[in-house]
């Protein structure tokens, strides 16, 4: 005879702070589906199946990410986001996926159907994005986060300079999640932070130092008269890039924070990615 299962009954602030949350991801729902709209028409047309499957096997491996209606939409969002930037850098070669919980998705999807990934990724995206590790992407890891960076401001309608985040290098550090990396925009460009297992961001930060104006324009990424028109915007404003007020739920920040500089290839904060030629 099967033993009935017990759920343990809420306390009311629990059931109040429940009821919040709800409410707050119920009011940015909107937002969130507008910021880039072919991830949008996308993640809506991931098979049931894999939401399901997600929701009992990323927790093993992301220990501590959240498997909730919200966490899914913006997890489906932000990697159907890097596949978008896969295909506007598609010329310019690999992107890097600077999200593990976008990852999980990607992962999961791999492990239970990968001809429905495929068929997927050829319909929205026009190319079937392989899932490489960070060491066998063929470039720099720094090049490829900067083509995904270039590639999601884009879809997003961002400037490349900042200092707003995309979705999906925003994620990671909207949801806390345990190992993660939290991305925000500081003087003097983008760095990331790790999480740690607690969903604490620790350390000081790490400098992506290819996605700087005059780096992105070497690499192509940017013209040479979109960076001399911000460098005369700041100039006029007083170097000053953005307020105090954004929030990193608000998909970026700055604060001017200290940041450590990285050399050579391995700056953190990808594991993988995919795309190029």
């Amino acid at each position: 005879m099967d033993t009935p299962s017990h759920t343990t009954p809420q306390s009311l602030p629990q059931r109040v702070g429940a009821w919040w949350r709800e409410r707050r991801h119920a009011r940015e729902r909107p937002a969130l589906l507008r910021r880039c709209p072919p991830a949008t028409a996308a993640a809506t047309e991931i098979p049931a199946s894999v939401r399901a499957a997600w929701a009992q096997q990323a927790p093993d491996e992301c220990p501590g990410l959240r498997v909730d209606d919200d966490a899914w939409l913006r997890c489906s969002l932000a990697l159907a986001q890097f596949f978008e930037a896969c295909r506007l850098q598609q010329s310019h070669g690999a992107c890097a996926l600077p999200s593990k919980a976008a990852d999980s998705v990607w992962h999961v999807w791999l492990a239970t159907d990968p001809a429905s990934l495929a068929a997927w990724q050829q319909r929205y995206f026009d190319l079937a994005v392989p899932h490489r590790e960070a060491a066998a992407l063929g470039a720099p890891l720094d090049d490829c986060l900067a083509r995904t960076w270039v590639g999601a401001c884009s879809s997003e309608g961002l400037s490349p300079l900042g200092p707003r985040l995309p979705l999906v290098f925003a994620l990671d550090g909207m949801l806390a999640v345990p190992t993660g990396w939290a991305y925000r925009f500081e003087r003097p460009g983008l760095v990331h932070r790790d999480i740690d297992g607690f969903g604490r961001t620790q350390g000081s930060g790490v400098l992506h130092a290819a996605v700087a104006g005059s780096a992105l324009v070497g690499m192509g990424l940017l013209a040479e008269a979109e960076l001399q028109a911000w460098r005369r915007q700041q100039a006029s404003s007083g170097g000053s890039s953005c307020g105090s007020g954004v929030a990193a739920s608000d998909g970026g920040s700055c604060d001017g924070g200290s940041s450590g500089d990285c050399g050579g290839s391995s700056c953190g904060g990808s594991g993988c990615g995919g795309g190029g030629s």
